[in-house]
C-alpha cells in the first residue's frame, strides 16, 4: 500500500472496503467481435501477424535501450542531481530489470493503448518501486470529478482502488484525456484481412499448392467402378503422395478446378498492402520492421530520422511528462527537476557525419572538445575544457567599416 492510500484510508478519504466492482472484471473480458473477415482479433491474437509483432517491438525495445536522465534547471542550464526518481527508474521493479520493466510498458501502450504500474513506497527504501498492473485489469473511473483507478489484477493479485497519484499511466492518442485507444481495436479489420491472408496461404501450401476441384464425366460409374477408382486414387494422388504427380484418370473423367488461383487474388499484393497498412497505424516506416522494397542508401538515414522526430518524440515526451507528474511530488521541484529520455545518440548518424559535426562546433568555439570526445564515448583529457578562440572572429566591431558607414 501507498503512503497516499493509508492516509486517505486513515482519515477517511476512501472507503475501508476497497474491494472492485464485478463490472471491472467483465469489461475486462469481454471478447471483441469477430471481424469481418472471419478472423477473431484481439491484443494477444495479432502479435501472430509479424508487421504487428515488428511495430509493437521497435517501440517497445528502442525507448526502453534509451538513458534516462533526472537533472535541474537553472535559466538556460543543466545539472544532474541525484533524486528519489532517478533511483526508481533506474531500478523499477523487483520483478524484472530495468529494461524489461520499461519494455513491457512500452509493449502495453502500444498494444493495447494504456499501459499501467503502481507507484509503492512500502517497501521502507528511499525511493518508490513500481509494480506491472495488466491492462485487462484496471480500469480508470472518474467520481465526483476526481480521477480514480479501479484495480483487479491476476498476476499480483492486487484488488484495490487507487488515486491518480498513485498510478503511472501511459497512454496512446485518447478521444477523452483518460483512456487511450488500442491501435489494435482500431485497426481490427486491416489486422484480421492480414490474418486472413497468412491462414489462406498456409492452407493453400498445406494441401501441397493444390486448390479444390471436381472431376466429372458424361458418362455412369458403376458402384463397384467407383470404389476401385477412389482407391486408387487414395493411393496414388491424395495428401503427401499425391505431390507432384501428374493423374491419370480413367472412364472419361474431366478434372475441372474450382476457386481464385493466389496470382489472380492478388495475393502478395495483398500481403504487401497490409504491411504498409500496419506501419502507417503504428507511424512507423516500412524498412524499420524489414521491408526493404523501397530503401535506398540516400533515404534510409532519413527515414530513421523521421521516425524519431514525428514518431518516437512525440511517444517519448508523454512518458516523460507522466513520470515528472507522478514521481516528482516536491511542489517546490515541479518545473525545476526534469525527466527526459536521451535521443541524442539515435540523431547522430554515421561516424563521418558525426566527426565533421563535432570539428565544425569545437572550432567556432560553440562546444569543447571534451565535449566532442564525450560524444565519442571517449574519456576527457586535462586542457580541452576551454573553448577554442577562431583567429578570424575577434568579437570587436570592426570601426573602419562603421566609420566608413
Amino acid at each position: 500500500m501507498s503512503l497516499i492510500s493509508w492516509i486517505s484510508r486513515k482519515f477517511g478519504f476512501l472507503p475501508e472496503n476497497r474491494e472492485v466492482a464485478d463490472s471491472l472484471q467483465k469489461r475486462s473480458f469481454i471478447p471483441l467481435n469477430l471481424s469481418d473477415a472471419g478472423i477473431f482479433v484481439d491484443e494477444e491474437s495479432a502479435l501472430r501477424l509479424s508487421a504487428v509483432w515488428a511495430c509493437i517491438r521497435l517501440l517497445s525495445e528502442l525507448p526502453a535501450s534509451l538513458p534516462i536522465e533526472v537533472y535541474e534547471e537553472h535559466g538556460k542550464s543543466r545539472f544532474p542531481v541525484e533524486h528519489p526518481a532517478k533511483y526508481t527508474l533506474l531500478n523499477p521493479s523487483n520483478l524484472c530489470n530495468r529494461f524489461t520493466w520499461h519494455e513491457t510498458m512500452n509493449a502495453w501502450q502500444q498494444g493495447w493503448g494504456n499501459a499501467y504500474s503502481l507507484i509503492d513506497i512500502s517497501e521502507g527504501v528511499n525511493y518508490a518501486k513500481l509494480i506491472h498492473l495488466h491492462p485487462s485489469g484496471v480500469e480508470p473511473v472518474l467520481s465526483q470529478g476526481r480521477l480514480f483507478y479501479k484495480v483487479r489484477d491476476r498476476l499480483t493479485g492486487i484488488t484495490e482502488t487507487f488515486f491518480r497519484d498513485e498510478i503511472i499511466h501511459y497512454k496512446m492518442l485518447s478521444t477523452d484525456g483518460i483512456n487511450g485507444k488500442s491501435p489494435i481495436r482500431i485497426a481490427r479489420e486491416n489486422i484480421a484481412l492480414g490474418l486472413a491472408a497468412e491462414r489462406y496461404g498456409a492452407k493453400f501450401f498445406r494441401r501441397g499448392g493444390n486448390l479444390k476441384a471436381v472431376i466429372e464425366t458424361e458418362g455412369h460409374m458403376s458402384d463397384a467402378e467407383f470404389k476401385e477408382w477412389k482407391r486408387r486414387w487414395d493411393k496414388y494422388y491424395q495428401g503427401d503422395a499425391g505431390d507432384h504427380q501428374t493423374p491419370i484418370l480413367e472412364y472419361g473423367l474431366k478434372y475441372k478446378q474450382l476457386g481464385v488461383n493466389p496470382e489472380d487474388a492478388q495475393f502478395i499484393a495483398s500481403r504487401k498492402f497490409q504491411l504498409n497498412e500496419i506501419c502507417r497505424i503504428f507511424n512507423v516506416p516500412p524498412p524499420l520492421i524489414a521491408d526493404l522494397e523501397r530503401a535506398t542508401f540516400s533515404n534510409i538515414e532519413h527515414l530513421d530520422l523521421q521516425f524519431v522526430k514525428y514518431t518516437l518524440r512525440a511517444d517519448l515526451r508523454r512518458k516523460e511528462m507522466e513520470l515528472e507528474d507522478k514521481l516528482i511530488i516536491n511542489p517546490k521541484e515541479r518545473g525545476r527537476i526534469r525527466i527526459r529520455f536521451n535521443i541524442d545518440g539515435l540523431l547522430r548518424g554515421d561516424l563521418a557525419t558525426l566527426t565533421d559535426h563535432i570539428v565544425k562546433l569545437t572550432n567556432n568555439g560553440t562546444m569543447v572538445r571534451n565535449e566532442g570526445r564525450a560524444l565519442l564515448n571517449l574519456n576527457p583529457l586535462p586542457g580541452l575544457d576551454t573553448p577554442l578562440n577562431p583567429a578570424n572572429i575577434t568579437g570587436k566591431t570592426n570601426e573602419k567599416t562603421e566609420t566608413n558607414a
